[in-house]
């Protein structure tokens, strides 16, 4: 897909967002209005009722028929005893990680005959296949450098900010802001 396609449906995208949002503010505004009113309404049929004398007072809530004494609190349930704790497990052996190497993690296990497994190895071709598109040449931190720029490049392409996203988000606003005092 071409940059202009891609630009022309991001247009369309934000314009189809943009009369969404329109439309919903008119419609909250609408509901709002419609509150509005019948507060009103409500406050000017209570002012008519006072200065006309027609509203009787509500008793205080000690005076009120459905006041009721309140109900003696119920008696607490008797807790259960709790359990014995279990004893802590022995320790099976002393680890000391200081000098431990990747490539001792399979020595003196079961399958090791039948199973040649060197894990400094394994873990040298793993990262090597997955930093080798990027050029990291095993190094994380070097492939995810290269592809952060990479994605940033590619996210913004549209505004022409070579990869600097505060300057993405700058355009995109005065944009954004162009558009909707076009409209």
């Amino acid at each position: 897909m071409s940059i202009r396609e891609q630009e022309r449906r991001q247009k369309q995208a934000e314009k189809r967002i943009n009369g969404q949002m329109r439309r919903a503010d008119k419609e909250v505004r609408g509901a709002m209005d419609g509150r509005s009113r019948q507060a009103d309404l409500r406050a000017k049929e209570i002012v008519r009722r006072i200065e006309k004398g027609d509203a009787d007072p509500r008793p205080l809530p000690g005076l009120r028929e459905d006041s009721l004494d309140s109900m003696e609190p119920m008696k607490s349930m008797e807790s259960s005893e709790s359990m014995k704790s279990m004893e802590s497990a022995d320790p099976v052996m002393e680890v000391n990680t200081d000098g431990a190497e990747a490539h001792d993690a399979g020595k003196g296990m079961p399958l090791e005959e039948h199973v040649p497994f060197n894990a400094a190895e394994m873990e040298e071709d793993l990262a090597g296949r997955i930093t080798g598109d990027t050029g990291g040449h095993g190094d994380p931190h070097a492939h995810n450098e290269q592809k952060a720029g990479e994605l940033a490049e590619q996210m913004t392409e549209d505004t022409g900010a070579g990869g600097d996203m505060t300057e993405h988000a700058e355009r995109k606003v005065a944009r954004h802001g162009e558009e909707m005092f076009e409209e």
